[in-house]
This record gives structure tokens, sequence and C-alpha cells, in this order.
């Protein structure tokens, strides 16, 4: 592939870390926006790689059958597709209630999981960094199988942590108790 597209991955990839940071060190709108920001970027990101994989898996598998194709396409594109899955139902959730987040009308643990659910992503784009970083993938255009294993596994831990966030804010967003004042 063309150098100067690898070079625009890899920079999505950094700059969507680079706004996950702004995301923890800030707060109100502009964490609001850092966070938006950087999973958008990690969406264009994923989505260029992924083109990329599967260009080459429906180069290599033109001659094989139709079942091993869709095996290959699941085992290889897999964990893409289960971390767009993942970013693209957190970025609803963080859109659509944007204004209990920004106002704090959110309980506490809808943070913690939040902070887990973006450490886990921030560990998949880690391990895809490194990974499409070496020389390997440049030419082959595969992950190994190991990456794809733990690709998996944090997709999975992800996976969990955003449906919970799920329910923490369609459940259980709400004032409470937080602007009572008893003097």
């Amino acid at each position: 592939m063309a150098n100067w597209y690898s070079g625009i991955y890899k920079s999505l990839l950094i700059a969507s870390v680079i706004s996950f940071i702004i995301y923890f060190f800030s707060s109100g709108t502009v964490s609001l926006g850092a966070i938006i920001s950087g999973y958008c970027m990690i969406i264009l990101s994923i989505m260029m790689i992924l083109y990329i994989i599967l260009f080459n898996l429906l180069q290599t598998t033109q001659n094989v059958g139709l079942g091993q194709m869709f095996l290959s396409i699941i085992l290889n594109c897999g964990p893409f597709l289960l971390m767009l899955g993942i970013i693209g139902l957190v970025l609803f959730l963080v859109i659509t209630y944007k204004d209990k987040i920004l106002v704090d009308h959110v309980p506490d643990s809808y943070k913690v999981f939040n902070n887990i659910t973006i450490i886990m992503i921030l560990l998949q784009v880690y391990l895809l960094y490194n990974n499409i970083n070496n020389g390997k993938f440049e030419t082959t255009q595969k992950l190994s199988k190991v990456t794809i294993s733990l690709l998996y596994l944090y997709g999975v831990i992800s996976a969990i942590s955003s449906i919970t966030l799920f329910t923490i804010l369609k459940s259980f967003s709400a004032d409470g108790f937080k602007n009572l004042h008893l003097s």
C-alpha cells in the first residue's frame, strides 16, 4: 500500500490517543468534544485498516469456497468489526446523553465504566499500532493470530463495559440527591 495511506491511519491513531489524553485532563465541553473526536478518529483509522485487510483477503481467497472465505473474513476482520460496533455504541451514548453528562447528572459508576471502556479501547489501539507499524504488516497486510486473539479478548471486555454503560445511562441517569443541600 502507498506510504501516504499508512501514514494517514497511523496519524489518526496517534491523534485519537492525544484526544483521549485531553479528555482525561479536562472537563466540561472540552472533555466532551475530545472524547467524541477521539472516537471518530479511531473509527476512521479502523475503517482504513479494515479496507487494507479485506482487500488483501479477497485477493488471496479468490479460488476457495464461500465457507472458507467467510471464515477467513470473520477471523481476520472480526476484531475490527467488534471495535467499530463498540465505539459506535459508546459514541451514540455520549452524543445522546451529552446534556446529562455535561451537567454531571450521571452516577459515579458511569465515570468508572467509561474509563474502563476507554482504557480497553486504548489497549486495542496500542496493540494494533504496534502490529501495523512493523514491516511484516506492510508486506503481508495481515495481523498475527496472537494479535487477533488479543484484540478479540479486549473487544469482549470493552463490549461488556459498554453494555454496562448503556444500562447505567438508560436506567440510572437522574439528578438524584446531588443537588440536595441539607443545612
